[in-house]
């Protein structure tokens, strides 16, 4: 039988414990409250009435506002959490990136830790044994191997994690949120194991505020809100009625703007004209709101565009079912002693963010523009 997910009427309600509020005027009248009136037990729903069908090679994208229960769904999927009321029927073995530190244990060793995390994931201890090597050397951590797990960084516990949770191949793989955590070096051997392990797993189900990620990757898509499902259907339509969603309830009750949001975007033409760096692509946010900031790295010096002209882009607004059309733009920065492409260096970074002074997020470099600054190709006039 081929791999599958099917969710009929599932739904799940958690306890929470609400303690009546009292206005005390001082300290005893207050615990007196508290322990005469003890807190009342009222279930939340988390998830309602969810009812869903992933089959063989379905991507299916998870998207929802923060809140929405796009973790909690994807918990139910791995076992973690028992439905209230409906019934989940899976087909095939499951690989969940969810909780990558679950099962570790301070005072153990880092090889005892691989067998304890391997076993809250339910795999074999022989299985374990043949591969302990291999986590080792993917993590970094062959020298590491009898110190206690407390005595790692972070960092290092996270690469752990990593390695244990991506070693076998499964039918059906869950993810909350791309793992984006190490050093340059370890990252993009994780990025390459992820794609591999996704690649020969029948179903993925992906969770993640990264719209342009999901776009590559998934071919379906599911928008969750309060815990409902309230749209299924090809990744275009689910991010467009995300983006309408979003739109609909209002910046204000979701989005923090004292905060950087992620964008994303890619740089499609760069050139030298007038004297300035010309660079031409587009740009959104994960919101679906208007994103204005663009920046260049220049060997670790940050520049900010003297002019920036805002472009309609249909192309790029109906792929990733955007509101703006004028999501493309066309930017030219004063950076001194720059005479053509290939001095600004092959480690040149386009930044993008919500706002002008919020340009944090990479933007992908298409071929031309790496091309040009390696001076494999001539750039682009973008002088037009």
């Amino acid at each position: 039988m081929q791999p599958m997910i099917e969710l009929k009427g599932v739904t799940l309600s958690v306890p929470t414990y609400v303690q009546q509020e009292r206005r005390a005027s001082n300290w005893f009248s207050m615990f007196l409250s508290a322990g005469l009136d003890p807190p009342r037990r009222v279930p939340v729903e988390i998830l309602k009435d969810v009812g869903m069908v992933a089959n063989a090679g379905d991507r299916i994208a998870i998207l929802g506002r923060n809140g929405a229960g796009k973790s909690t769904l994807l918990r139910v999927l791995n076992g973690v959490y028992k439905p209230t009321s409906g019934t989940i029927a899976v087909n095939g073995t499951r690989q969940a990136l969810l909780n990558i530190s679950l099962g570790f244990n301070n005072e153990a060793t880092v090889r005892e830790n691989i067998f304890l995390r391997g076993t809250a994931m339910g795999l074999r201890a022989r299985d374990l044994r043949e591969h302990i090597d291999g986590i080792l050397e993917f993590a970094g951590l062959q020298e590491k191997s009898s110190h206690r797990l407390r005595t790692l960084s972070s960092g290092q516990r996270t690469r752990l994690g990593f390695a244990i949770s991506t070693t076998f191949q499964h039918d059906i793989m869950l993810m909350d949120e791309w793992v984006g955590t190490g050093d340059s070096e370890f990252m993009a051997k994780a990025k390459t194991r992820l794609l591999d392990r996704m690649g020969g797993s029948k179903v993925v189900m992906l969770a993640s505020h990264s719209i342009g990620l999901l776009r590559d990757v998934c071919n379906r898509g599911i928008v969750l809100e309060q815990g409902r499902l309230v749209h299924a259907g090809d990744i275009g339509s689910a991010l467009e009625y995300y983006h309408e969603l979003m739109a609909s309830i209002g910046p204000a009750q979701d989005v923090d703007h004292t905060a950087a949001q992620p964008v994303y975007g890619c740089a499609e033409e760069l050139g030298i004209a007038d004297g300035r760096v010309q660079l031409t692509g587009w740009i959104a946010s994960a919101s679906g709101a208007t994103a204005q900031g663009v920046a260049l790295d220049v060997r670790g010096v940050r520049y900010f565009p003297d002019a920036i002209e805002r472009r309609q882009r249909n192309d790029v607004m109906r792929h990733f079912g955007l509101r703006d059309r004028e999501c493309g733009f066309r930017a030219s920065f004063t950076v001194p002693g720059i005479a053509s492409v290939t001095d600004l260096g092959r480690d040149l970074r386009v930044l993008g963010g919500l706002h002008p002074d919020q340009a944090r997020s990479t933007l992908r470099l298409a071929p031309a523009v790496m091309a040009a600054l390696r001076g494999d190709a001539v750039a682009t006039d973008v002088s037009h």
